[in-house]
């Protein structure tokens, strides 16, 4: 069979905004496909709707729809005011045409992705349709959801969700296959399509390897060609001599009358401290707006220096958030599968160097989430850089030992480079407890390391400040890290109670997030 090679466009094409989307679109010598984004000065002639191939005397017509939500994944300042048709009615759009230029059959390529639990999901979306409760010409719908209205679409190959499933969904109600691998480039999804010799109708599909639709470069068996290897060891040498200079974003809208003053948070700030604050933020934006403006205000009047922030499901929310935080600038992951990290500083008291995402070409045991590194450099002339690690380790399942494989590869990294800059904040949630029993936790690289120091260690035994305070869960599972030359009796390290400041813990909970924040501030040496 002849092969056929084409992008389809999705939200991670605007990580360095909408005209890089046009340039890599002019640039390439085959199709990039999208049918429902609609933009000002994006498309070149090489982006189209769909394409229709002859394979083997058998018409082959791919369709590309982008997440229709793009505009809650993606930072608005790279859309540049471009949005995506909902989907539904793209499919109802081009379907035909697509049949009435002679396609035999159909395949659709989704960036709205399969979702996890997607039986649970899938009950659940077929009840809303059956008691009329959702309009689906006008909602975001997943790839799992589209194809329950794909009567006319043969398979639907899904991507945007990092949850991957071995063998395809079957559509009970369109007779549609829908097929979806881990994301960020560590699988890939394989299989051989029947068609009909004569009709050219679908007919069902075979597995390649071992029974299975999903194929992982981390573990399946592939044929190694020696002169690969080397073509991308020299794209990986070239890529980092030409590192870029990141993705820090100042901001112009210099609001001095901050609008929101709901709750009742403290002052942070210490002039002669350097502070700090790891933030797991459960799926923000947990409750849409009302987590902006709750968020905003915390950052806000708490005004520390720096903020690492996990599980940001939606990026394009961030951006509205740090729109009332003028006095920030701020890094977002560019490479992570899913729930992605940022870093906000102060930008009157740092400068921005690089950003490094650790290990993103071998992020397994990261969970898909590659560890976000900024280098700052101080605008008080102090002549050292501060090096800032976020994390987001894996939780669950196969969590443990996937934890003892990051943390071991993070400190092998961080040995090294130690010796380059001794200024180093290792922080998030590391979904352990320093408290666990030997064996039970991946730390222990870092412990016997004294050029390191968990700062968080001296306060893990007060069950009062347990960073997860749920029953019956409770523990503290985001850490501060930091060169141990840094560390100075006069610290002070906490976890922060917003229960105190927002009437209770369970309000907290429900505008921000399940886990507390944790703070630290370190005189400046």
């Amino acid at each position: 069979m002849n092969g056929i090679i084409f992008i389809h466009v999705s939200n991670h094409y605007f990580i360095f905004g909408i005209q890089n989307l046009y340039e890599l679109s002019t640039s390439a010598q085959f199709p990039f496909l999208t049918s429902n984004l609609n933009c000002d000065n994006c498309f070149s002639d090489n982006m189209k709707p769909y394409i229709i191939k002859e394979i083997n005397s058998v018409n082959v017509g791919i369709l590309g729809i982008i997440n229709s939500q793009i505009n809650e994944l993606v930072l608005s300042k790279n859309l540049n005011g471009a949005f995506a048709d909902f989907e539904l009615p793209t499919l109802e759009k081009w379907i035909p045409i697509m049949k009435n230029n002679g396609a035999d059959i159909i395949i659709l390529l989704s960036s709205s992705g399969v979702p996890w639990d997607r039986e649970e999901e899938y009950k659940k979306f077929t009840h809303k349709m059956k008691n009329n409760e959702i309009d689906p010409q006008s909602t975001s719908l997943s790839a799992l959801e589209l194809g329950y209205f794909a009567h006319d679409i043969d398979f639907i190959v899904a991507g945007g969700n990092s949850k991957g499933y071995w063998m395809p969904w079957y559509d009970p109600h369109s007779h549609t296959y829908v097929m979806q691998g881990y994301g960020n480039g560590t699988e890939f999804s394989h299989v051989k399509l029947l068609i009909d010799d004569n009709s050219h109708h679908f007919l069902g599909f075979e597995t390649v390897i071992d029974g299975r639709a999903s194929q992982t470069l981390l573990s399946d068996d592939f044929t190694v060609k020696i002169e690969d290897k080397f073509w991308i060891n020299e794209k990986q040498k070239l890529a980092k001599a030409n590192e870029s200079s990141g993705n820090s974003f100042k901001q112009d809208n210099k609001n001095s009358n901050f609008p929101f003053n709901d709750w009742d948070f403290p002052n942070l700030n210490k002039d002669e401290n350097l502070d700090i604050i790891t933030w797991n933020c459960e799926f923000f934006p947990h409750a849409n707006d009302s987590t902006i403006e709750s968020l905003a205000e915390a950052i806000h009047d708490m005004d520390v220096d720096i903020i690492a922030f996990q599980e940001l499901r939606r990026v394009g929310w961030f951006g509205k958030l740090m729109a009332y935080l003028p006095q920030y600038d701020y890094i977002v992951s560019t490479q992570a599968s899913f729930m992605d990290l940022a870093i906000i500083y102060k930008n009157d008291q740092f400068i921005f160097n690089k950003q490094i995402e650790l290990f993103a070409d071998n992020d397994y045991n990261f969970a898909g989430r590659p560890p976000l590194m900024v280098e700052l450099g101080y605008k008080n002339n102090y002549d050292k850089e501060l090096a800032i690690v976020n994390l987001h380790m894996k939780c669950c399942d196969s969590g443990l030992q996937r934890r003892k494989n990051a943390v071991k590869m993070l400190h092998e990294y961080l040995s090294d480079y130690y010796y380059q800059n001794s200024d180093i904040i290792v922080l998030g949630d590391w979904n352990d407890d320093t408290k666990d029993k030997p064996g039970e936790h991946s730390f222990d690289p870092f412990m016997m390391d004294s050029r390191f120091y968990f700062v968080t260690h001296e306060i893990t035994y007060d069950i009062s400040q347990a960073s997860y305070p749920k029953e019956p869960w409770v523990s503290f599972l985001d850490h501060i890290l930091i060169s141990t030359h840094l560390n100075d009796d006069k610290k002070i390290v906490k976890t922060i109670k917003m229960g105190e400041y927002m009437g209770s813990y369970d309000n907290y909970e429900a505008y921000i997030s399940d886990h507390l924040p944790v703070y630290l501030s370190l005189p400046f040496k």
